[in-house]
């Protein structure tokens, strides 16, 4: 479904990433691990166009997709759920919600869009009049992930979706996303919670430096020696 191929994305003089090769299967859950700086969110944004790439090629449904402009994306089928979740807040749950159906112009599938995210979160249901702003942390991530989820996207890409949340808010995250890709949405997380990332996920890539240092499949780099130590705190 998605596909990466000898991608390079600078900052200025930084040469980001690489020549990264990465591969996300329709029906998968594909993992991105690694350190701060490690390069997953310029990964993230270069797919998404924010960062514009220097060289390589980024193929969505076998569509070339490389620097396209972001608000295009959407209308092909693919949503994201930013780092730090970026709610809007000073509009309600509901207000946030319907910005996340900017593209959809039919008001029968922007009603099914509420109706699918309040049945994934009926916190947010609960909450629909209340100001995004007066949320929960772990709230505000459902109300992030559920805003990418009203464009009715095929591949949904998760930055970091269980940063700085409680224990009990990021069990809730991880069921969240096995559940919405049950229902057949593509998923491509980026994730510091590595062990939880990784028993979830049908592949993983590990970026160090700009570069993929490992890949495979996820239960696989799990038990390797290097992830166990440097990502999972197993000695």
């Amino acid at each position: 479904m998605l596909k990466i191929s000898d991608l390079h994305t600078y900052y200025g003089v930084i040469h980001a990433l690489k020549g990264i090769d990465m591969e996300v299967g329709k029906g998968e859950i594909v993992s991105l691990i690694g350190s701060n700086g490690a390069g997953k969110t310029t990964l993230l944004n270069s797919v998404m166009g924010v960062c514009k790439s220097s060289n390589g090629k980024i193929s969505f449904k076998d569509k070339d997709i490389t620097n396209i402009s972001t608000y295009k994306l959407s209308k092909l089928g693919i949503g994201i759920s930013p780092e730090g979740r970026e709610v809007f807040p000073e509009l309600s749950v509901e207000e946030n919600l319907r910005l996340g159906a900017y593209t959809v112009s039919s008001k029968n599938d922007i009603s099914t869009g509420y109706e699918r995210v309040y049945k994934l979160f009926p916190r947010l249901k609960e909450r629909y009049k209340q100001s995004a702003g007066t949320l929960s942390g772990g709230e505000q991530q459902m109300l992030a992930v559920g805003r990418a989820l009203m464009s009715a996207p095929e591949l949904l890409l998760l930055d970091e979706p269980s940063l700085g949340l409680a224990p009990n808010f990021v069990m809730m995250i991880f069921d969240m996303i096995k559940e919405i890709n049950k229902q057949g949405v593509t998923i491509l997380l980026i994730e510091q919670n590595a062990n939880m990332a990784l028993s979830i996920s049908d592949k993983a890539y590990v970026l160090e430096n700009g570069t993929v240092s490992l890949s495979g499949n996820a239960k696989d780099i799990a038990k390797d020696d290097r992830i166990r130590k440097a990502y999972l705190g197993i000695a």
